[in-house]
């Protein structure tokens, strides 16, 4: 907002300084490890900095899949900055060059992503708590590829078929 009121583009690392918190992330994964957690678990895992990364670049790929997916409409309204306008004018960057560094990022992240999946998990940590987190960046992604998966127009129908196809009438395996 004070961006926005001083009519100022943040930078690149300020922009995801702010962005990473700002995405809604970090109080949803309080939220899911509470609810999966004992109290013990509680006390000793959440404060471990293996747990911070995750959720930091769970957070990043929130924020980013947002900015890609909806830069071009929010910079038309006249809305704060993104991380597409932020590099842009810091690299003097096209909207497509910003878009595909912003792609590298979100791919990083994913890489620290899998590596906390796939790599041994702290005793303390718990495991439903990583998936959770984990597919909060999932859900985001996939809702942002296409455009705006939440106000837009244009795929909404598009994500209502896949949300139905997913819950309601899922695909049935045959056994053999």
């Amino acid at each position: 907002a004070k961006w926005c009121r001083d009519g100022r583009t943040p930078s690149l690392k300020e922009y995801l300084t702010n962005g990473s918190v700002s995405s809604s992330g970090t109080v949803i994964s309080v939220h899911s490890f509470c609810s999966v957690s004992s109290s013990s678990e509680m006390e000793s895992s959440f404060l471990e900095k293996s747990d911070h990364h995750l959720i930091h670049n769970v957070c990043l790929i929130i924020r980013l899949c947002n900015d890609v997916g909806t830069s071009k409409v929010e910079q038309e309204r006249g809305e704060a900055a993104s991380s597409i306008a932020c590099y842009m004018r810091e690299a003097d960057a096209t909207e497509e060059e910003a878009k595909d560094y912003v792609k590298g990022l979100i791919a990083r992240a994913w890489k620290k992503i899998n590596e906390k999946c796939f790599g041994p998990q702290p005793p303390a940590t718990p495991r439903r708590f990583v998936d959770i987190t984990t597919n909060m960046a999932r859900v985001a992604h996939n809702l942002y590829q296409d455009g705006d998966g939440f106000g837009g127009q244009d795929h909404k129908h598009h994500h209502k078929k896949q949300i139905l196809s997913l819950l309601v009438h899922p695909l049935r395996i045959e056994s053999c």
